[in-house]
């Protein structure tokens, strides 16, 4: 009887050469020799994270799917867990073409099992291919149990992507279905798997690592080149630079590493690195034929493609042997695009490879896309690829079918860039094309570029463009921050009858923007319904996520976080449920304004990982919002106390900022601001000193940014602060009183009434009334509490770090509290201690009370402080001496002292 290792396998002709041994025993040893663990990388980059993850999927009984293009070290990863958890008992089988034959690979899964069983004489039938692997799997069990120290404990099967024959992807899929509880399983597959996962992922017996948990961080990449960073080989702007562009692709980022400790001449970026280049040809497309290279090509053009896209701009030339879903499905770097459907961006440093090849008929086929575009009414992609077919007359054409409409989306990015691309005259003979222009610099921050251009425009032109040009006008006076001034001449442009509706949806947006920086909300909410309803009636997606952001802004302005929050959810919705547009402004500001609320609430990981999304699609539309990305990112590591780390992107910020060359008025009274904070932490006095003065002078109105519009209310705080901080105690109320003061009478937004109570409680504190201290800083946190509002407490973390414990060890049980006492380090049992000796506790509203009756204030003022009755004041009064058992005002004030309750 032979067992089915004496059946020839493929490409085992060879066999028969070897007359002095049986053939299936010199086949069964040459196959055992394919197990085993391959040769560690002499340097490789230590990935604790990544190895945790691995170690908490690999579990008995459990399989992990590593899944990514050639190049993201799924072997190296797999490797280093092997050598960090000392795993001698991993059959590790690497798949090549000619285990693709369903009996060979039964073979070798047999002896990674390590099983020698025998089997009936003769070919197996294919339906005989499951019985015999469950058998495999049974055996395997049984000797486990009997003598489990002589078998494999883990099984890796590498390259998986080359199982094409159905009967052995069938296997594989039993193989997870069918897993032992004893044996954990690895795939490592470079393309999407074929067979059904769905099961046993949702059973919990199958995790996937994919490109996004494999690829570098930032700090892995700084890392990797630290010894290049040392020996100043690469500037550390430049690794930035690099993993910005690879995004955090390991090989080609090692490939250029290897590249720089060469003593010859290297090169300059990582584009012009010829080991990249050979990786591109040779790792990825070696296996393709010259036609689907071509598609690649041609899919590299867009920013993004569909496979209609594809199909347009190829017009059936040649067959689309390749299409973007394909090559997704076949690990290429190109990745589905998320909430569009069915499209896909590649990988920038692989797409910037493939456009370095000069193709014929690209502005032909730039031309098709910007006729497949119009045809579905994106106008901005249909303009932005007609400039890239140096289409003058068509670029006009679009242009003045309708210019504001063309802004809607706000992409600046890719106007600015094929601007270059236009001949010299074209811009100066089209007053329309001028203000699309005037438009796009504004929007980019450059103010005085836009001016430049709109008055440089013939007297008749400028009657004529009416309306749409004074929204131009009112746009860049409030991008500077003269919020009057817009106002007024937003006013003017709301009454040209004449306007267009995208044009009076923008001067909507100008007005709603320049009333919330006045702090006049219900205005601004005025304007906002306005707009909404026009957005609504245009069918734009990409108008009503800029009117829902409008809206939250205005929400967040009062300091409405969990209601800002729900509507920037929503507008998320409508951004993911809309077909396909180009990357817009809104959904970024979206992005951008969920990130802020969570930095106020102090759930600093999400709001991390919503700026990682936002500033990726404000880089591509060269979005003014990454200059507050950048912010909330140095607002959060100095919440962390990484003063270094919070100036590292302060300086980031800045650099960027004049790489667009956007105006200083746009961004440097932010970024001083930012240092003043910092500066103010680290008791750095004499700086901020200095550093006030030159923000704004004293007397005249005051910046207020678009997307700053806090600006002048967290430099006066830093004002007051910084008097505290001197001793200058007077100073600082008189400032403090004029903070407090409500504009116009209206209502005070929450964030600066919590920072008023704050800065009344430093100012008692320091002048020796520790009971009005603690009373003021009661009234911030039960104010904070009701958003749930931790960055003000965060931001005066320093000036607070002896006064906030005591109030805090008394609070209530919430998770803002929570959040809080963890940041200042009190103990959770901290806060029933308080009061542990009465026989019924204080209520948070009780103890409010027994605060303001122990400063000295009447019933009737306590009344008027907390907007309750006077019989309410006197009620809660009788219980607190109830529960104090007391019968005066200065009994229960001594006894509340005495059990810590004050």
């Amino acid at each position: 009887m032979k067992t089915i290792l004496d059946v020839q396998a493929a490409n085992d002709d060879f066999a028969d050469q070897a007359r002095a041994v049986p053939s299936g025993e010199l086949i069964r040893d040459l196959l055992g020799h394919r197990i085993k663990v391959p040769a560690a990388p002499t340097d490789f980059l230590a990935r604790p994270g990544l190895q945790q993850t691995i170690a908490e999927a690999l579990q008995p009984g459990r399989t992990l799917l590593l899944e990514a293009p050639a190049g993201y070290g799924k072997t190296q990863a797999l490797r280093e867990w092997v050598v960090a958890a000392e795993a001698d008992r991993v059959a590790w089988l690497s798949i090549e073409s000619r285990d693709n034959d369903p009996r060979r690979l039964m073979a070798l899964l047999g002896l990674a099992l390590g099983q020698d069983q025998r089997q009936a004489q003769g070919a197996l039938q294919r339906d005989l291919y499951p019985d015999l692997l469950s058998l495999l799997l049974q055996r395997y069990a049984r000797e486990f149990a009997k003598n489990p120290a002589k078998l494999p404990t883990c099984i890796v099967l590498d390259n998986v992507h080359w199982l094409a024959h159905p009967d052995a992807r069938d296997l594989i899929e039993q193989l997870v279905a069918e897993l032992p509880e004893t044996l954990a399983l690895v795939l490592i597959s470079r393309e999407q798997v074929t067979f059904s996962t769905h099961s046993a992922a949702l059973s919990g017996r199958l995790t996937r690592l994919g490109a996004e948990h494999l690829r570098l961080s930032l700090a892995e990449t700084e890392a990797l080149f630290a010894g290049e960073m040392q020996q100043e080989r690469i500037r550390p702007a430049d690794v930035e630079q690099v993993h910005h562009l690879s995004e955090g692709w390991m090989t080609p980022l090692q490939l250029f590493r290897m590249e720089l400790q060469g003593d010859s001449d290297t090169p300059r970026t990582i584009l012009e690195s010829p080991s990249v280049a050979r990786f591109f040809r040779d790792g990825l497309l070696s296996g393709y034929s010259t036609v689907a290279q071509v598609m690649l090509f041609h899919m590299a053009e867009p920013e993004l493609i569909s496979d209609a896209l594809l199909q347009s701009l190829n017009e059936a030339l040649f067959d689309l042997e390749l299409t973007p879903s394909v090559a997704c499905q076949r690990g290429l770097p190109i990745w589905p695009v998320s909430g569009q459907g069915r499209w896909y961006r590649f990988n920038p440093l692989f797409r910037d490879w493939l456009l370095g090849r000069e193709l014929h008929g690209r502005q032909a086929r730039a031309l098709r896309a910007s006729h497949w575009f119009e045809a579905r009414g994106d106008r901005t992609e249909a303009l932005t690829h007609a400039l890239r077919a140096q289409d003058a007359d068509r670029a006009l054409e679009i242009a003045a079918s309708g210019s504001e409409a063309l802004l809607a989306g706000q992409n600046t990015g890719e106007l600015l860039s094929w601007r270059q691309q236009l001949p010299a005259h074209l811009v100066d003979k089209s007053p329309r094309l001028r203000l699309v222009y005037g438009w796009v610099h504004a929007i980019g921050g450059q103010f005085s570029q836009a001016e430049k251009l709109i008055d440089g425009l013939p007297e008749a032109e400028r009657d004529a463009l009416g309306g749409r040009l004074m929204t131009l006008r009112a746009f860049i006076l409030r991008g500077r921050g003269a919020i009057e001034p817009a106002l007024s001449v937003v006013d003017q442009a709301l009454a040209d009858a004449a306007l267009s509706d995208h044009a009076r949806l923008m001067a909507l947006w100008i007005r709603s923007s320049a009333l919330c920086a006045g702090e006049r909300y219900a205005e601004a909410r005025s304007a906002n319904r306005h707009a909404a309803r026009l957005a609504r009636e245009s069918g734009d997606p990409g108008s009503e996520i800029l009117a829902v952001y409008d809206h939250a802004r205005i929400e967040l302005g009062k300091g409405y976080l969990k209601r800002a929050e729900t509507l920037i959810r929503r507008g998320m919705d409508v951004a993911l449920n809309a077909p396909y547009q180009p990357p817009r402004v809104g959904e970024s500001r979206l992005q951008l304004s969920l990130a802020l609320l969570l930095w106020h609430q102090g759930r600093w990981q999400e709001a991390e990982a919503c700026l990682v999304r936002a500033a990726r699609q404000a880089e591509h539309c060269r979005d003014l919002g990454l200059l507050m990305n950048l912010a909330l990112r140095a607002l959060i590591a100095k919440s962390r106390g990484e003063l270094e780390q919070a100036f590292s992107w302060i300086g980031q910020a800045e650099r960027t900022m004049q790489l667009w060359q956007v105006d200083d008025v746009a961004y440097r009274p932010v970024l001083e601001a930012l240092k003043l904070s910092c500066w103010l932490q680290g008791d750095q006095l004499q700086r901020v000193d200095s550093a006030l003065g030159s923000l704004a002078v004293e007397g005249q109105e005051p910046c207020v940014p678009e997307l700053f519009p806090m600006l002048p209310g967290l430099v006066e705080t830093l004002r007051i602060r910084q008097e505290i901080a001197r001793g200058d105690l007077a100073a600082a109320q008189d400032r403090l009183s004029a903070y407090s003061q409500a504009v116009d009478g209206l209502e005070l937004p929450l964030g600066r009434l919590i920072y008023g109570r704050i800065l009344q409680s430093l100012i008692h504190d320091k002048a020796g009334k520790p009971d009005k201290a603690l009373v003021a800083l009661r009234e911030a946190l039960q104010e904070a509490a009701r958003e749930e509002y931790v960055s003000p407490f965060i931001e005066m973390e320093s000036a607070l770090r002896e006064l906030l414990p005591k109030v805090l060890a008394s609070a209530g049980e919430s998770p803002f509290f929570d959040r809080l006492r963890a940041y200042f380090r009190v103990e959770k049992h901290q806060a029933s201690k308080a009061g542990g000796e009465l026989a019924e506790p204080i209520s948070d509203r009780e103890r409010g009370v027994l605060e303001l009756i122990a400063i000295g204030l009447s019933n009737q003022d306590i009344a008027d402080r907390l907007h309750i009755s006077l019989h309410t004041v006197k009620t809660h009064a009788r219980r607190l001496n109830a529960k104090l058992g007391v019968r005066s005002r200065t009994q229960a004030i001594v006894r509340a002292r005495e059990l810590g309750v004050l």
